[in-house]
């Protein structure tokens, strides 16, 4: 994730955010300078990155993901509801300093300017679309938003979108995470990418995780990530993959940073596949890419899990 509190980068978090707990705690574990300019933090917080990528020899590139604000019903950036913004425009600029680094765009479908804005992020080498849905205020099987997956299609986009109930990130309405509400983009086409698997959240219809599982029988170019899996709320996840490795055939790898501190993720939680010898050898490791990679690898996940992702850079 691309975070950002600059104005003058277009970034900006709302006053509410800025008074939670959650957003207290995400400033404290990112490494930035709070005596400093939001400028200056922005700068800071892609310079920690970059230097913890380029330090990881397991990657080779990187998906940077923006973030898209709510719109209300004229089509207009709504700020009073939006928590968090990281623009299109500061995302192209950190990726082209950083060759590594390509451009994960996102795009609220309901902004006036949507078909427009999707088209100049593929000009712009855009390699995917993220949503958070809950967040964003996005009901995925709105039917205003079809000629918006068709576009999706018409690229060959794919749409990496958060599935579950979302709590790092205040939310507008927790049942959009539902990847049922994907149908209609998996029904046009369009390579849907659920992240965390959906791996969080149940309903009166069961759970989220094991709606996603069946869904990937009856749509071929459905896909889950399993960035977050590694949190300690969600680890039997994890493991349930792990249990059944054909699944990972439709899986692709994903790191959710800076999501990736201790005590929330640790190979520690994973004693019984991993010996206490190993995954201690595994937690002494600073670099959170390489610790969170060294755990996967030892828990014996594929290699094409982590390749999958090379198919974004190709569009490049």
């Amino acid at each position: 994730h691309l975070l950002g509190t600059s104005e003058r980068n277009g970034c900006f978090v709302s006053h509410a955010y800025r008074k939670t707990l959650v957003y207290r705690f995400m400033s404290f574990i990112v490494d930035v300078n709070r005596d400093h300019t939001p400028a200056e933090q922005d700068r800071e917080y892609v310079s920690n990155l970059v230097s913890l990528f380029e330090a990881s020899p397991a990657h080779r590139y990187g998906v940077l993901l923006a973030m898209d604000g709510v719109y209300d019903s004229a089509g207009n950036l709504d700020r009073q509801r939006t928590p968090i913004y990281v623009p299109n425009g500061y995302l192209f600029d950190v990726c082209r300093g950083h060759e590594k680094l390509v451009p994960g765009a996102s795009v609220n479908p309901l902004r006036k300017d949507a078909m427009n804005e999707l088209d100049r992020i593929v000009e712009k080498g855009a390699v995917l679309v993220k949503w958070i849905p809950n967040s964003q205020n996005i009901n995925p099987s709105d039917k205003q938003i079809i000629p918006f997956y068709r576009r999706l299609r018409e690229f060959n986009l794919p749409l990496l979108t958060h599935g579950g109930p979302e709590y790092a990130v205040p939310s507008v309405e927790q049942s959009y995470g539902d990847p049922a509400l994907l149908k209609p983009a998996l029904e046009e086409g369009v390579h849907v990418i659920v992240a965390h698997c959906a791996g969080h959240g149940v309903d009166r219809q069961g759970s989220y995780f094991y709606r996603f599982l069946d869904m990937l029988d009856k749509y071929p170019n459905l896909y889950g990530d399993i960035s977050s899996l590694r949190l300690i709320h969600k680890t039997r996840r994890l493991r349930y993959l792990l249990d059944h490795p054909d699944l990972f055939e439709r899986i692709y790898y994903g790191s959710d940073f800076p999501l990736q501190f201790f005590p929330a993720t640790s190979p520690l939680y994973f004693l019984g596949e991993l010996s206490v010898k190993e995954a201690w050898r595994i937690q002494e490791i600073t670099n959170v890419f390489v610790r969170d990679v060294a755990t996967l690898k030892a828990l014996d996940i594929p290699d094409e899990c982590f390749e999958r992702g090379m198919m974004f850079v190709k569009r490049v």
